[in-house]
């Protein structure tokens, strides 16, 4: 039990020392990671004490803080399933899954600090990073992506605004239809998106609100339609990019400096 105890205690102490360093660098994201893992490494450590992890008094205590936003924006976006603007993003965190709205200051830094963390090879985890533009590589303005999802997935091409658009709806009414009892989303606010979301898919046109299966299948026939000639053009261009470092693939290349 000592040996385990010394193995916790050391991984306690390193979390430490990389937070002070973290939190020099102002590195948030990586600092609220870091965190919760110390955390986790203290409730073992009391665990092999045999002692509870909190006091008789945990019941009545302030409970722990909401998840980072970085989890936030990636939880939103496995939801979506295609890279988005920081604007839609907060909008479907809202409605789906209520809770603190996402700050938009905290979100323009989220891609600064992602960037770092990234840089700085502490942590192997899930990035929220920006989505490319498939003809020059550069980071689109205000569209974020998951680093989890491969590379031809986290590409613009000129038809891949509309094609992203549609998977949302998709998974969006599927999330509606299927799981709204599974969240902590408002419903009103959900019916809501999902309206603004079919005025601009075909055939929903009218009067009468369309139901999320509707929304779904009208969305489906559009995307099997753009699909092919969209995804052809990003995996020609993922290839290309493949050429690229793995910070470039990740957060784009750089612009050319003006002279």
């Amino acid at each position: 039990m000592n040996k385990a105890l010394n193995e916790v205690e050391g991984q306690m102490a390193r979390l430490r020392t990389e937070m002070r360093v973290a939190a020099e660098a102002s590195d948030t994201a990586l600092l609220s990671d870091l965190r919760s893992r110390l955390e986790s490494a203290q409730d073992h450590w009391f665990t092999l004490l045999g002692v509870p992890a909190n006091p008789p008094t945990a019941a009545i205590a302030e409970p722990r803080p909401l998840r980072s936003v970085r989890e936030r924006v990636l939880q939103t976006l496995n939801l979506i399933g295609a890279p988005a603007s920081q604007k839609t993003i907060r909008t479907v965190h809202e409605a789906f899954f209520g809770g603190t709205p996402l700050s938009s200051a905290r979100m323009a830094s989220l891609r600064r600090d992602e960037e770092r963390s990234f840089r700085s090879h502490r942590v192997v985890r899930t990035h929220v990073c920006p989505a490319l533009l498939a003809q020059s590589f550069r980071s689109a303005r205000s569209v974020l992506a998951s680093s989890a999802w491969p590379l031809h997935q986290r590409l613009l091409a000129p038809g891949t605004d509309q094609v992203n658009y549609l998977t949302m709806a998709i998974n969006l009414a599927d999330a509606a239809a299927g799981t709204a009892g599974e969240n902590h989303g408002d419903g009103d606010a959900i019916n809501a998106l999902l309206a603004s979301i079919a005025a601009n898919i075909p055939g929903l046109a009218g009067n009468k609100p369309a139901s999320a299966g509707r929304i779904r299948d009208a969305a489906q026939r559009e995307l099997d339609r753009l699909l092919p000639a969209d995804l052809a053009a990003r995996d020609q261009a993922a290839r290309t990019a493949a050429k690229l470092n793995s910070a470039e693939q990740m957060f784009g290349v750089p612009a050319p400096q003006s002279t």
